[in-house]
């Protein structure tokens, strides 16, 4: 269930951060397609998952500036912005992939270079105690998923530049007349969010099925959108509801491996946490209040 839910998560972190500076990203799904691949592509050549990761985080950050300086730069469109991005990202990734490893659909497996258990973090005094056994031998992403939830905690709530981001997504004008950049402090919000949306990418690739799909991330960035809505755009909110729709997802698996619903059709079962996740949209969007910039441009007055 953890390993579903860190690539949702870090697509949620990633809203959490641009939408609080006032900034909509939709193309969440776009960039963790480009950090899914590029990803495999830098673990594939220098058989370092390591490597891959850091792939993922600068395909990240530059897909991010590309939306920033569109939205920010140049005052463009945020929902037209990430729709393009995620457009972009079917063709482009789809011909990369063939193109570079000559496949069409998957890409090779990576376990065959580095092991299944590259990105394991072991712990053996945990394993003694029950129940906490089973985070004994948990991948790097997920502890990583949980130290980033906590950071941006700590940068939204407790520092300066938290209150500045906050800010800039509550009321810019406000923010410029005490003296803040807010152009610069969208850039670093938007780029640096979408550096966490190309690790969730690289994680789905590099970490939870070792090798790129041409479907992925298969709406992953949106049930992504969805998990910061139903978390109210905060850190910890946005991990409960990706641990929600992450075991959304484990029981779509188990149902469809186990076949304990004989009964439905055979791609019935895919279709549960895209319900899951309409359901908890349809319940709860209207109680969640967004910042009250969010997408709405800034134009800097002239003296």
């Amino acid at each position: 269930m953890l390993d579903y839910t860190m690539p949702i998560l870090f697509a949620a972190l990633c809203g959490v951060l641009s939408e609080s500076a006032g900034v909509v990203n939709i193309g969440l799904d776009g960039i963790m397609r480009f950090g899914a691949f590029f990803g495999l592509l830098g673990a594939f050549f220098s058989h370092s998952p390591w490597i891959g990761l850091l792939f993922g985080i600068a395909i990240g950050c530059l897909v991010g500036a590309l939306h920033a300086f569109i939205t920010i730069r140049w005052n463009g469109d945020q929902t037209v912005s990430g729709t393009a991005i995620n457009v972009i990202a079917v063709g482009l990734m789809t011909y990369l992939l063939e193109y570079v490893f000559s496949t069409t659909g998957y890409s090779p497996q990576l376990q065959n270079y580095f092991g299944a258990q590259a990105y394991r973090v072991h712990l053996p005094f945990l394993a003694k105690i029950p129940l906490l056994g089973a985070f004994s031998n948990l991948s790097f992403m997920i502890w990583f998923g949980f130290i980033c939830t906590v950071l941006m905690h700590v940068l939204l709530y407790h520092t300066v530049l938290g209150l500045r981001i906050r800010t800039c997504g509550e009321n810019p004008k406000a923010a410029t007349t005490l003296g803040i950049n807010v152009f610069r402090i969208r850039w670093f919000a938007v780029v640096a969010g979408a550096a966490l949306a190309g690790i969730g990418g690289a994680t789905l690739s590099i970490s939870s099925f070792s090798g790129f799909s041409d479907s992925m991330p298969n709406g992953v960035g949106f049930i992504g959108l969805a998990a910061m809505i139903f978390g109210k755009w905060t850190p910890f909110g946005a991990l409960g509801a990706a641990l929600l729709f992450g075991t959304g997802q484990i029981v779509q698996s188990i149902i469809a491996v186990t076949g304990i619903a004989p009964k439905l059709a055979p791609g019935l079962t895919l279709i549960l946490p895209y319900v899951l996740t309409l359901a908890v949209l349809a319940g709860f969007v209207g109680k969640s209040v967004a910042p009250a910039a969010d997408g709405l441009p800034y134009y800097k007055e002239q003296r």
